[in-house]
């Protein structure tokens, strides 16, 4: 009995091998009909027999191929009665009606390429920019869709007749593939000097290796932008791009040829090599091997290293050298700046960074940073995927929600920036664009959310943007905009944003741990427990507060923070208190912020639990100034060694507030200085106890809200669950006490997932 059937797949289904993979299968089970692209996606009709049809149903949506993820999958029969159809062929792809596909992410270079880079017999040996349907660019070369070479930045560059003769063979692993190229016709590399003129040089590769040993800093374009590169076994040269880069103690991330060479750095575990593999290629943190001989300096004060495997062809062949086991790959921009990713933009922003530059004429249309993983085991046996920032490998693929959602746009927070956009069931998030603090990340924001709503052909209704009154992309919205915007509380947002990506609904409570989101009340909030859903939250729980003296200079100077936390405790007694860093302060600055906290002048309150962790790691005297974002808590978290043993814990209180109940530290502050006075135990001793206390104290409130709420579904989210020790033991002292407990591992737990949150939000206020 014969069958006529017509499909409709959406998803990553473009540009990914997705046609002749349907046609060779269809083939296989004697099925006839067609295969096309349009801007739904991709659609399919078949004719045949019923027991081949259902094959070829099973192996479409198991054998797909590497890179395709099928989003849906509906199963029509089609109402006009066709001719019977006498082969299976793929039609040219449809004119754009409305984008219903998903946008492919970039991807890494396939193991079938790399072995045809360095065949010599191949004619793409060495070729830097080869690739084929199942590797290669994607996002950051595309300009409208549905993807074809012509919606491309390779539209300028004509394949010779054996390139064109394997994009037309349905057989070939390059059909259509539409960065496809070769030496012959199309984009090359060259070396350039300081000031961009181009190095004569036979093999400009070899050259480059060369100045890489010699100790150089080159600039090299990638997939989706440039990185800063040197060799990373060189100490000197790491300090050299340290000094140029105005780069204090942030770390950096180096590059390995493969899991062999990172192994040798450091431990791997076999989840950790999976994600190292896989074609989003992040950098991965991985715990440093003690006998590691890269320097200390890529990455100070830190138990690990961000590791990655190459992601395009150009860096396996700048890593084809014995010489140069692992390289410094490292986002090529100014400090607060977006990575640059035009070659005259990178001449003029890093000539006096580089030595020299590799360049190329690939253009890249849309700008793609790395994207960084952390792997967290728990107790309870779950390993914990833990996205730091989400951007080339993972952009712009949505997260599918159980709800049907408004075309809003949410433009996501200050810092660590990422945009949202919402169409039916599905919410596309931007990459990662950075921090909102200078003219050139704002452009580029802005930028992104044009391109992202070009591609994806969304029209949005309404807005959604932080409630604190001073964020940029907020005031912008509100004095430009003409579509209703919703200003949305940040840590219910990040709450949200957790929810979503879960699938949750009902009222939740939300453990929301963070650095700086503005309050409903007006002050500083960060160490919440909200109950709530996507309409509304509020606040049933949080951590005493105390005083920032100085304000946003007491996020920079943890000491601050310490003494304020003193002065809860303590009062005005805390000035005598022998402590080493408060014997590193003059008298009178001492007697300034005790002032400051005892009248409130210039000092705001908070409840960050991000702040916490800072003064806690001054006051143990780990760090009392800071270089870069969260390194007071990222060091003190550093002297775990990666080591998730729990500890003897402090003591904290939990104290009624009029309707809050709030997490008192200050007996584990009053325990802390005894210890310290004492001098009985290492600052690592008192590290583990005091993250060992934060998860205690959290568990036993969060015992306290259930029971008072009868609510037993939780979320974790913030910026300070970055904290490996306190989400893994978090989660699993939750769990094991019963509770339904949900984390982030498709979205940053940080700042760079809150967009998603903001649009939840947004959206179930619009259907009030």
């Amino acid at each position: 009995m014969s069958i006529h059937k017509q499909i409709r797949v959406n998803g990553v289904v473009q540009g990914v091998g997705f046609r002749p993979f349907v046609h060779k299968i269809a083939l296989i089970n004697n099925l006839s009909g067609w295969v096309l692209n349009d801007s739904e996606g991709v659609l399919i009709e078949v004719q045949g027999s019923i027991e081949n049809y259902g094959n070829f149903k099973k192996q479409l949506l198991e054998d797909k191929p590497p890179m395709a993820r099928i989003v849906s999958c509906v199963e029509t029969t089609p109402e006009r009665v066709a001719d019977k159809y006498t082969s299976f062929v793929i039609k040219e792809s449809r004119e754009k009606l409305t984008t219903m596909t998903v946008v492919p992410p970039d991807a890494n270079v396939c193991a079938d390429c790399l072995e045809e880079m360095f065949d010599r017999s191949n004619r793409r040996y060495l070729y830097p920019f080869i690739n084929c349907t199942n590797c290669g660019p994607r996002f950051s070369l595309i300009k409208d869709m549905p993807y074809d070479r012509k919606q491309t930045t390779m539209a300028s560059f004509a394949m010779c007749a054996a390139c064109q003769k394997e994009y037309q063979d349905v057989a070939d692993r390059r059909y259509h593939a539409q960065p496809n190229a070769c030496p012959d016709c199309g984009p090359r590399a060259w070396l350039a000097d300081s000031v961009g003129l181009e190095i004569a040089h036979a093999q400009p590769l070899a050259q480059a290796r060369d100045m890489l040993r010699r100790g150089h800093i080159l600039a090299v374009k990638s997939l989706g932008g440039f990185h800063l590169a040197v060799d990373a076994t060189q100490e000197s040269a790491v300090n050299l791009l340290r000094q140029r880069k105005r780069r204090d103690g942030k770390p950096f991330a180096i590059m390995v040829r493969d899991v062999a060479a990172a192994r040798y750095f450091c431990e791997v575990s076999a989840e950790e090599e999976r994600v190292l593999q896989s074609h989003q290629r992040p950098i991965v943190i991985l715990k440093r091997r003690s006998d590691c001989p890269l320097p200390d300096a890529i990455a100070p004060s830190n138990p690990s290293l961000g590791v990655m495997l190459p992601s395009a062809p150009l860096h396996y062949l700048l890593l084809d050298d014995a010489e140069l086991p692992a390289l410094v790959m490292t986002s090529a921009n100014r400090s607060g700046n977006p990575i640059v990713f035009r070659n005259e933009d990178a001449v003029a922003e890093l000539g006096q960074i580089a030595d020299g530059f590799v360049l190329h004429n690939r253009d890249i249309h849309t700008r793609v940073d790395d994207s960084l993983v952390r792997l967290a085991p728990t107790r309870c046996g779950e390993t914990l995927t833990m996205l730091i920032r989400r951007s080339r490998g993972y952009a712009p693929y949505p997260v599918q929600v159980r709800q049907q959602l408004q075309p809003i746009m949410a433009v996501g927070a200050e810092l660590k920036t990422t945009l949202a956009l919402a169409s039916k069931d599905q919410v596309f998030l931007s990459q990662h664009i950075g921090d909102l603090k200078n003219d050139k990340a704002f452009s580029a924001h802005e930028l992104c959310g044009k391109t992202l709503g070009h591609l994806l052909d969304i029209q949005a209704t309404a807005r959604a943007a932080d409630l604190h009154p001073q964020f940029r992309s907020a005031r912008y919205l509100a004095e430009r905009d003409d579509l209703p915007l919703y200003r949305i509380q940040h840590h219910h947002a990040h709450m949200a944003s957790c929810m979503a990506e879960n699938g949750l609904e009902g009222l939740t409570i939300g453990v929301i741990f963070d650095g700086t989101g503005y309050g409903d009340d007006g002050t500083i909030w960060g160490g919440e427990f909200l109950l709530g859903d996507y309409r509304e939250a509020r606040r049933v729980a949080s951590l005493h507060p105390f005083g920032l003296p100085g304000g946003d200079k007491a996020v920079k100077e943890p000491y601050r923070v310490a003494l304020s936390l003193l002065f809860e405790t303590f009062g005005d007694e805390a000035r005598h208190l022998p402590l080493p860093f408060l014997q590193a302060l003059e008298a009178d600055q001492i007697n300034v912020l005790l002032t400051m906290l005892k009248r409130g002048v210039n000092t705001v309150k908070t409840t960050s639990m991000g702040r916490l962790f800072d003064g806690v790691s001054a006051l143990i005297g780990v760090r009392g100034k800071i270089d870069y974002e969260a390194q007071a808590a990222i060091e003190l978290e550093g002297l775990l060694g990666r080591d998730l043993a729990e500890a003897e814990v402090f003591t904290c209180e939990f104290v009624a507030d009029q309707e809050l109940l709030r997490l008192d530290y200050r007996p584990m502050i009053a325990e802390i200085v005894a210890c310290l006075l004492e001098g009985t135990q290492s600052a690592a001793q008192l590290s583990r106890r005091f993250h060992a206390t934060m998860v205690a104290a959290t568990y036993q409130l969060c015992q306290r809200l259930a029971k008072a709420h009868n609510i037993h579904q939780f979320v974790l989210s913030g910026g300070v669950f970055m904290n490996e020790y306190l989400l893994a033991n978090t989660y699993t002292a939750l769990k094991q006490g019963g509770f339904a407990v949900y984390v982030q591992q498709q979205v940053p737990a940080n700042d760079g997932g809150i967009a998603l949150g903001q649009l939840m939000v947004a959206n179930a206020r619009m259907t009030m």
